[in-house]
């Protein structure tokens, strides 16, 4: 009798640590799946943040070369 109860005792163990590492496999893959959301949205951010740089970089330029077309013209015109 003893040796059943002792049986039934390790296959409810057992059943308890599959169900944790489930548990923490689910876990787990939901951190991972997180992370990368993150990285995916910073990459974003990023990518905005540089898209915005380049626009000022080509503005500031255009505004550089429209400065030096104006002292250009001033010169000829003295």
């Amino acid at each position: 009798m003893a040796k059943k109860e002792d049986i039934k005792k390790l296959e409810e163990n057992w059943e308890s640590l599959k169900q944790e590492d489930k548990d923490r496999e689910k876990e787990e893959f939901r951190d991972l799946k997180q992370k990368e959301e993150e990285a995916g949205k910073r990459r974003q951010k990023d990518k905005k943040k540089l898209s915005k740089s380049d626009k000022a970089s080509a503005r500031e330029e255009r505004e550089f070369m429209d400065q030096t077309q104006k002292e250009k013209t001033n010169k000829k015109g003295r």
